[in-house]
């Protein structure tokens, strides 16, 4: 009985191990916590691998542009710091998102 247990809980680790590495990376946002309805734009929230074999992980958000995606500049929001979000400065500092 006990190898039997052994065998059904290493087949059961082997398969949460290489389901692990089968994750979703980026996800777009559909609705905010205080903001009622559906966003009006597209927001995509996600990682980034970096690094020779990517084993460093930016977060990000990508907001596409309203007017013509194909021909608006990309701009990249890089602020905070070790520690320190973002997410203020992107969502107070490019105007408001919360109307009150």
């Amino acid at each position: 009985m006990g190898i039997f247990v052994s065998l059904i809980c290493l087949h059961v680790f082997l398969v949460l191990y290489l389901f692990s590495h089968i994750t979703v990376s980026q996800r777009v946002v559909t609705s905010l916590p205080g903001f009622d309805g559906q966003l009006p734009f597209y927001l995509e929230t996600g990682y980034i691998g970096v690094g020779k074999f990517n084993e460093s992980q930016l977060f990000y958000y990508f907001v596409k542009s309203q007017r013509s995606p194909a021909l608006d500049p990309l701009v990249l929001w890089i602020s905070g710091g070790p520690g320190c979000s973002s997410l203020t400065a992107f969502i107070y500092e490019n105007g408001n998102l919360f109307r009150g």
